[in-house]
């Protein structure tokens, strides 16, 4: 018996190890044959938001074996097919042969020949496999899931192909102080990183889990980053295999869907879905999503600087796919009644709440997590019902971010427990927006965060079914709600911008002004291309002008010439240009943003907060507020009405039941006004609903 033979009885995974040799083909593209075998896919383990339920979010760092929930059940997998498989992600140079002018024109990336090409949608990675099979007279494809982690593990078992951990300096992080100031403490980098910027963040005094600054930091802004992405330059794996941990995260065939416990042979994912699976991970991240078996999905129309591919030559997989899971609750046994529904009558004051909108379901590890759940978007649904959502997460800054919701059905007492909604994996999804146009269309507008596009979704069917995603911008944070403008062009803030505009109901957008740049000196009096302050709502006054309020946070320095109250922009000429000055508001800051809205009845409403959440309770200044017996000062969520188009706000009322002199100082805030005429406005954690005859109605005086 022979010592091969021998290791196919005793040892399945070392029975796979390659006999052939290496072939390079006709663009000098090296590919080494993977023979068939089983492996065992995915990981098993405990979910990392157990740990930190007991840790604290800044020793994150040390986290090495704790799974993502998607990662389970492992399971065992069978590659029946032999293929051959590139030996390092597909370079610049080669993908230029296919597209000569790929990047050439582009001022910010100048790749190398050697470089991995970066930047290609998983549509433009699929048309260079089928270029490459026509010229080879061959079939390339890219790997499927099941196919990449195969030859990743090269016959391994450990966190990494490397063992439990990687080498030292092996993870790129290319000087992206913002995020290295979060999740790292002061000093060096754990060894398995390898730092590369002129100015460490330990020579700036950054203190872990602080944020510098307001704009985004480039490797956010445009997802690129910096440095050199040159291949094969790391020790290769068992079967001859670079960079399969790190560098450029890559493509691959199948949609993204949750396992099953089964065995499979030759897995190709599911049969549709809204995001395809790439793995391997990427630089300026931790080390955890660098791991075998951690799997990261994106929309395959979104070029992201961070993902690239590699290619298999060989027949395509002969498994079956899998049917789509099942849809999470905030989809299921939806009406599709139109329910008639009439305003409420004129002269009632109505007033309910807080009650929470954010129920997580015990237990929950991912998609919906139990530690962060912020930033919520509200609508009113054809149906009659509501439907929030809101980014869900361990931290706001990490990769495993989501966005959650949750329905409030109409006639219904409580909400829903919150499910998934959107979620492509290692992709921080952020800052979403859910509108609905008033006739049978809701919108998803959501910001990729390391990925840079902008995405919108479409549904028709309150919001069981949506549309595949649609690219709108390539980088920026939506700032609050879109509103529908006097002529029917639909438009949204964004944050250090000016705002998007849609002429066509929605079918394309248009950026108007300029974003925020660092010689800009937004003050009182000036003008400029952008909105001052971040967050900001907007809302068209009668004249046609365009109102928004923004939230200047502590480290802007601005925030002193704006003698901390709120700055109000005004723009004549759809957001080209805006006006700043000086509202009668105080300033908002980190952890609140306000709203604004147009109310059926005419008019505004603004809803905000009297102090900064930082300042400490007792030194908070607060607001007068009317009441029966004369005046009180009032802490927290209040409501201002103007009826001369933000002129003067004469109507201002606390946001909390009758009696209670402070409220609600933390939170995100919401806002919609439902067929009924009430209002409906969450915070980043609960409900209220009032009407406009509440505002104006005078309470009696609250005791002290």
């Amino acid at each position: 018996m022979n010592l091969y033979f021998l290791a196919a009885l005793l040892f399945p995974s070392l029975a796979v190890l390659p006999a052939a040799e290496p072939v390079t083909n006709s663009i000098g593209m090296n590919l080494v044959p993977i023979q068939p075998g089983t492996f065992t896919m995915g990981q098993d383990g405990p979910p990392l938001e157990d740990y930190l339920r007991q840790k604290r979010f800044g020793e994150i760092w040390k986290v090495k074996d704790q799974i993502d929930f998607d990662e389970k059940p492992a399971h065992k997998v069978t590659i029946t097919q032999p293929f051959f498989i590139g030996v390092t992600e597909v370079t610049v140079g080669q993908y230029r042969q296919f597209d000569p002018d790929f990047k050439k024109n582009n001022p910010k990336f100048k790749p190398a020949d050697d470089d991995a090409v970066g930047g290609v949608t998983w549509e433009k990675a699929v048309a260079f496999c089928e270029w490459l099979s026509k010229k080879e007279g061959k079939p390339y494809r890219l790997p499927t899931e099941a196919e990449w982690e195969f030859a990743c593990r090269a016959g391994t078992t450990t966190l990494y192909n490397t063992g439990n951990t990687l080498p030292d300096g092996h993870q790129k992080w290319f000087g992206n102080e913002n995020y290295r100031g979060v999740y790292f403490p002061p000093g060096n980098m754990p060894r398995e990183y390898d730092w590369r910027d002129s100015s460490k963040a330990s020579e700036k005094n950054l203190k872990q889990g602080e944020i510098l600054g307001l704009i985004h930091p480039p490797e956010e802004l445009k997802a690129g980053g910096a440095g050199s992405f040159r291949v094969a330059k790391k020790t290769p794996n068992a079967w001859g295999l670079h960079d399969m941990h790190g560098n450029l995260a890559e493509w691959c065939f199948d949609w993204y869907g949750p396992y099953e416990a089964a065995d499979q042979t030759d897995p190709v994912g599911r049969a549709d879905g809204d995001y395809r699976v790439f793995r391997g991970g990427f630089h300026t991240s931790m080390i955890r999503f660098l791991r075998s078996a951690n799997r990261g999905s994106w929309v395959s129309n979104s070029a992201s600087e961070r993902i690239g591919f590699r290619v298999v030559q060989g027949e395509s997989s002969k498994g079956k796919p899998l049917p789509p899971p099942v849809p999470p609750l905030v989809m299921q046994n939806v009406s599709q009644k139109i329910p008639i529904i009439t305003p409420q009558p004129q002269g009632v004051a109505f007033f309910e709440g807080p009650k929470p909108f954010v129920r997580i379901p015990e237990g929950s590890v991912g998609p919906v997590f139990i530690s962060q759940n912020h930033s919520p978007a509200i609508t009113e649904c054809p149906n009659g019902d509501l439907l929030a959502v809101w980014f869900s997460t361990i931290g706001e800054t990490d990769l495993t971010t989501s966005n959650a919701a949750s329905r409030l059905r109409l006639g219904a007492g409580e909400w829903d427990l919150a499910s998934a909604f959107w979620d492509p994996k290692d992709v921080n999804d952020h800052a979403p927006k859910i509108w609905w146009d008033s006739d049978k269309t809701l919108y998803h507008f959501v910001e990729a965060r390391q990925h840079g596009d902008n995405l919108v979704r479409r549904s028709t069917d309150n919001g069981v079914t949506w549309s595949k995603s649609e690219v709108i911008r390539s980088h920026g944070e939506p700032a609050n709600h879109p509103i529908r403008l006097k002529d029917g062009v639909i438009a949204m803030p964004y944050d250090n911008s000016s705002i998007i505009i849609s002429r066509d109901n929605g079918k394309t957008w248009q950026s108007r002004g300029r974003d925020l740049r660092g010689g800009d000196d937004v003050r009182p009096g000036n003008s400029g291309s952008c909105i001052a302050g971040i967050h900001a709502p907007i809302v068209q006054l009668n004249d046609g002008r365009l109102m928004a309020y923004g939230r200047l946070s502590p480290e802007d320095s601005n925030q002193k010439y704006f003698q901390l109250k709120m700055p109000v922009s005004y723009s004549s000429d759809l957001g080209e240009t805006w006006q700043w000055g000086i509202s009668e508001f105080p300033v908002v800051s980190n952890t609140q943003k306000p709203v604004l809205l147009r109310l059926k009845e005419g008019p505004i409403i603004l809803c905000s907060f009297t102090d900064q959440a930082r300042t400490p309770f007792k030194e908070r200044k607060g607001l007068v507020f009317k009441s029966k017996n004369g005046e009180y000062t009032g802490t927290g969520l209040y409501a201002a009405v103007s009826y001369d188009e933000g002129k003067t706000w004469p109507d201002r009322k606390l946001i909390a039941p009758e009696g209670k002199t402070n409220t609600d100082i933390n939170g995100y805030l919401a806002i919609t006004q439902t067929r009924d005429g009430r209002i409906q406005l969450i915070t980043s954690k609960d409900h209220y609903v009032f009407n406009l005859d509440w505002i104006k109605l005078v309470p009696p005086t609250p005791k002290k």
